[in-house]
């Protein structure tokens, strides 16, 4: 097979994810021969560039995830978890696509009547069943995820559950018996809060990394208190971590939980986090780039992680 072009490599990637996550993994060699995608080429995109591919806002949780293979590892077994939309067709939601009229016909004042933007709002507004210019009801509509529901009646019922809970930190999955406390929305995920008896002790999952689901007849008593709803609770004996934020990197601050802020005459702002997982603070590193500087771990994240972390960032560019 000759080299692919940029365009090729993109579509071929495009495919072979969906088919990938759907076989819940594959030799490389497969994958390679079904997609007509040169090995070599194939493991440089899924190591190099599908690494930092994921949604809006590009946070670590929103990363594609790709197991089993590592530039310092020449096995032939790969997995990709945490790109469940591309399994979907890509098509607008209803909220999306109401939205894009709405921006839309704040742009057609003096423009053509019947130019493409004009013929192009109108064919969106016919296949949703809409006129342009007429007032629009909003509707939340149904809750996407199909586990949403039934953690709710756990809840209502104080019903314990087992799910199948895959864990972006530790990158597998594990079954757990939980007692649902309560069912939230933060940032655009759903999670479900509850007492986890494997842990012993009160956890957050993210209800769309559940991958099975039973209610169970067994009941609980639920806590008097549980406090605010968080989709990260830290924990004591979480590491904890000072990151040096410049003014372009406060984003960061009002995504994830910190613990204390110090803001310096320079306008940067030394942040303190708590951290669940080093694979987490590696990817907000990452993400963050230069506007970032890590001035402190606590134990048991390793004194040179940072430097670590940089070595192989860099290396998945050189």
């Amino acid at each position: 097979m000759s080299r692919l072009s940029a365009g090729d490599r993109l579509r071929r990637m495009l495919e072979l994810v969906p088919w990938v996550m759907s076989q819940g993994g594959a030799e490389l060699s497969e994958v390679s021969q079904r997609f007509d995608y040169p090995e070599t080429e194939l493991r440089e995109d899924l190591v190099k560039v599908l690494f930092v591919v994921g949604l809006h806002p590009f946070t670590p949780d929103e990363l594609i995830y790709v197991m089993g293979l590592d530039e310092d590892d020449n096995g032939g077994w790969v997995a990709i978890s945490n790109a469940d939309y591309f399994s979907r067709p890509l098509r607008l939601t209803p909220g999306q696509a109401l939205g894009l009229i709405g921006a839309g016909e704040a742009l057609l004042s003096g423009a053509d009547p019947e130019g493409p933007l004009s013929r192009g709002l109108a064919k969106l507004a016919d296949g949703l069943g809409v006129s342009m210019g007429e007032d629009l009801a909003v509707s939340l509509g149904e809750l996407a995820d199909e586990w949403v529901e039934p953690l709710l009646a756990a809840v209502a019922d104080c019903r314990q559950v087992r799910i199948r809970y895959f864990s972006f930190g530790r990158g597998q999955e594990s079954d757990r018996v939980i007692h649902p406390f309560r069912v939230f929305s933060d940032m655009g995920n759903w999670y479900v809060q509850g007492h986890c008896q494997q842990a012993e002790g009160v956890r957050v999952f993210r209800i769309d990394r559940i991958r099975s689901l039973e209610l169970l007849e067994a009941r609980f008593d639920p806590p008097d208190e549980t406090g605010a709803p968080s989709a990260f609770e830290a924990r004591e004996t979480d590491p904890r971590v000072v990151l040096r934020l410049s003014p372009g990197a406060s984003w960061a601050i009002e995504k994830y939980p910190t613990e204390d802020q110090v803001v310096l005459s320079s306008g940067e702002v030394d942040a303190t986090m708590p951290v669940s997982h080093v694979s987490r603070l590696e990817r907000l590193l990452l993400q963050l780039g230069p506007q970032a500087e890590l001035r402190r771990a606590d134990p048991p994240v390793a004194p040179d992680q940072a430097r670590l972390a940089a070595q192989r960032v860099l290396a998945r560019y050189q």
